[in-house]
């Protein structure tokens, strides 16, 4: 079986801008997005990285069944949305704290596909390579929930690239079956509200720290409100995924 799974020319497409039909040894898919459908059976070479910036959780996020029926486009309501936006977000404050502790993130993405080769995918940039070893060798063994941790380097080093233009700018066909990245939304307001905190945890990450102390930090309206604690998230989620069995 071929390894391009996308209809129309894998050099540019609506998916994405994507190259890499000229290359017949390395597989595109594998390069490009760091999953491929075919897995070990593809016909061309998965090289899989021994070192970079970036660490792939395969399968970590635990999808809910109205985070399903969303990415599958299936009827949907305001109710479902709300819960599923919240779930991963939830999600995304506690998974990026933790994985702050192996170094500064640059960037953490979590995947809405539901094919079997990306559904649940996290995928974590670091702004160094050491930070990323670190990681995979801290999370060695490691459980999220009743999920094990297989952290992974991989090959992916531009999330824009990975990604599915279709998706993110109007709509996909393909839905959640889509062999590009669907990354799930995260509102700005949380993305930079967790980076003051990784930098607050760790002001040594803080590049306007060097060789002088951290100014004090201007709190907006959003860390005004009173904000669940580590230990109150997790047990949140540690419901849901109660929840998730019970289905």
């Amino acid at each position: 079986a071929r390894c391009l799974e996308g209809a129309g020319s894998a050099d540019e497409g609506p998916m994405g801008d994507f190259k890499g039909e000229d290359d017949r040894v390395n597989c595109p898919f594998y390069f490009k997005i760091g999953a491929c459908r075919n897995g070990d059976r593809c016909n061309r070479a998965h090289v899989r990285p021994e070192r970079g910036p970036t660490v792939l959780l395969p399968h970590m996020y635990p999808n809910l069944a109205e985070s399903m029926s969303i990415a599958n486009d299936e009827e949907w309501d305001d109710d479902m949305y709300a819960k599923a936006q919240d779930h991963v977000e939830y999600f995304y404050e506690d998974v990026f704290l933790t994985l702050a502790s192996y170094g500064e993130v640059e960037d953490i993405v979590v995947l809405d596909n539901v094919s079997d080769h990306m559904i649940g995918n996290v995928y974590c940039k670091y702004y160094n390579e050491e930070a990323a070893e670190r990681a995979v060798k801290g999370l060695r063994n490691r459980f999220y929930g009743a999920r094990l941790l297989q952290a992974e380097y991989t090959p992916v080093v531009d999330f824009r690239e990975a990604r599915c233009r279709a998706f993110h700018e109007t709509r996909c066909a393909r839905g959640g079956l889509c062999n590009f990245m669907h990354i799930k939304h995260i509102p700005r307001a949380v993305k930079r509200r967790l980076v003051r905190e990784m930098y607050d945890e760790h002001p040594e990450y803080d590049p306007r720290n060097e060789g002088r102390e951290r100014s004090p930090r201007r709190k907006d309206k959003a860390e005004e409100v009173k904000r669940q604690t580590s230990e109150e998230r997790r047990s949140m989620i540690a419901q849901w995924n109660q929840d998730l069995k019970a289905v």
